[in-house]
């Protein structure tokens, strides 16, 4: 079933997602904060998703923690902002 081997993969898919950010992002001379700012993410949930980590919480304040799953609009924000294709930001 191929939609499981995707789940099955989903760290190092993440974790490319978030490599080919940060490289991307350090070929412009960017600082996490300045692309944060240019997407309307904070420093802390760019280096979340270049680091693959998930710091959410639940609703009693409690992290969930996991691997970086961001959202398909925040994707969508960071390819435009990167100059990029958003194939350009996945794994092929």
């Amino acid at each position: 079933m191929p939609g499981r081997d995707i789940l099955e993969d989903w760290e190092e898919i993440a974790a490319d997602f978030g490599h080919r950010v940060r490289a991307l992002r350090l070929a412009r001379g960017m600082t996490q904060e300045q692309l944060g700012h240019a997407v309307s993410l904070s420093r802390n949930q760019v280096q979340n998703i270049e680091s693959s980590r998930n710091n959410s919480r639940d609703a009693d304040g409690r992290r969930v923690g996991g691997t970086a799953n961001p959202r398909l609009e925040t994707v969508y924000a960071l390819a435009r902002v990167l100059g990029v294709e958003v194939t350009e930001l996945m794994r092929h």
